[in-house]
């Protein structure tokens, strides 16, 4: 069984190593491919101190209509919207994210990495975490689609990115929302990141009442 105080211990030694900097520990893989990672981070302060609600009962097919909802809004508010996850993607993560919230302690979230070869020279990341808190399903997308040069992300140059799923390479302006929006939780509590450091684009999903009153 995993307990909270292996978890504790972890991150006090990353917090001893590491300064002031905010400890990533990877503690468990749930899927682990060369082009896509899901996996379980220990947080330093899950949800302002008071914990994440996890492990969170999910099924497949509940997961695969929330992530359908996930719209990306570009550039200003108002801007065109575009799905967050292309339907393969959807089909390739819902199980496993299912499965990672579900086996999540209340200091965990669960975070995914997914990279693209587009040519000899090119990649798209796109990376990102996903919890539950308050009642409301957060997701994170803190890369989406960003190009960067194939060797950007090997070892010899730099700890992968695919062990800091959470870490924005290049941020760009947009943000995340939920369809209908009726079940978007408007300034919601625990979002992550901070002014200094800056915030992904994330969303809060009331997702028990989604589930329940777009029951199929």
């Amino acid at each position: 069984m995993r307990q909270s105080a292996s978890l504790m211990g972890l991150m006090l030694a990353g917090i001893l190593l590491g300064g002031c900097e905010t400890p990533q520990f990877q503690t468990l893989k749930i899927y682990d491919q060369p082009n896509q990672v899901v996996a379980l981070q220990a947080m330093s302060d899950p949800y302002g101190g008071k914990g994440y609600d996890h492990p969170a009962s999910l099924n497949e097919e509940e997961m695969i209509r929330i992530l359908q909802g996930i719209r990306v809004e570009r550039g200003l508010v108002g801007a065109s919207k575009h799905p967050a996850f292309s339907d393969t993607e959807i089909r390739l993560f819902a199980p496993h994210f299912v499965k990672a919230l579900g086996q999540a302690t209340n200091e965990e979230m669960v975070t995914f990495f997914e990279t693209a070869q587009i040519d000899s020279e090119h990649d798209l990341t796109t990376s990102g975490g996903l919890f539950v808190a308050g009642g409301n399903l957060y997701v994170v997308l803190s890369n989406f689609s960003v190009k960067t040069r194939a060797w950007q992300d090997n070892e010899r140059y730099e700890a992968s990115y695919r062990n800091r799923p959470l870490e924005q390479m290049d941020p760009q302006p947009g943000r995340l929302v939920f369809e209908p929006q009726i079940f978007m939780v408007e300034s919601p509590d625990g979002e992550i990141g901070s002014r200094f450091k800056g915030k992904p684009w994330q969303v809060a999903i009331r997702y028990q009442d989604f589930l329940k009153n777009t029951n199929r």
